[in-house]
């Protein structure tokens, strides 16, 4: 009769248990894991032009760079900043949401990783490529940027020959 007793008593147990357990998954919400990093590069060539009495070397000038933003939901880890045929950035982390470039206070300005400032504002190109420890979308990992000089058409020069 024990040996009855002590079985019905486990069957209860492991009753209320699983009971317990469904219940309480029905009612718990989902858990959402973060979405996996997401590395984006980013760049630009910009051209300035000074103001009045500003020095010949800020008089024109141009800047090429480079960052990279960590457009997913986790931590992206040794992320490198590769220019073709120039300089490679490498950070420890890049969290969520963040760039390798930050705001400087004394220059009141955002400092990019990978930058080149140069005098005039002369066509030019800026291209490379970023990776990191984690696999992500390879979609959005190579930059090419570059400034053109456009000149409208003289009406007066009759296009050359097989041009339409």
């Amino acid at each position: 009769m024990r040996n009855t007793k002590a079985n019905w008593r486990a069957g209860l147990i492991a009753a209320a248990a699983s009971t317990t357990m469904a219940v309480s998954a029905a009612v718990a919400a989902p858990a959402q894991a973060a979405s996996p990093g997401e590395l984006q590069i980013r760049g630009g060539i910009e051209c300035h032009f000074g103001q009045k009495g500003s020095t010949w070397n800020n008089l024109w000038y141009q800047v090429r760079w480079m960052t990279v933003v960590n457009i997913g939901g986790t931590t992206m880890r040794n992320v490198t900043l590769q220019e073709i045929n120039g300089p490679r950035v490498t950070v420890r982390e890049i969290k969520p949401g963040q760039s390798m470039s930050h705001w400087n206070n004394k220059t009141k300005r955002w400092q990019r990783p990978i930058e080149t400032r140069w005098t005039g504002c002369v066509p030019t190109s800026i291209s490379g490529y970023t990776w990191g420890d984690t696999y992500d979308d390879l979609g959005n990992n190579f930059g090419f940027w570059r400034t053109d000089i456009q000149r409208p058409a003289n009406p007066n020069v009759p296009p050359p020959a097989g041009s339409s």
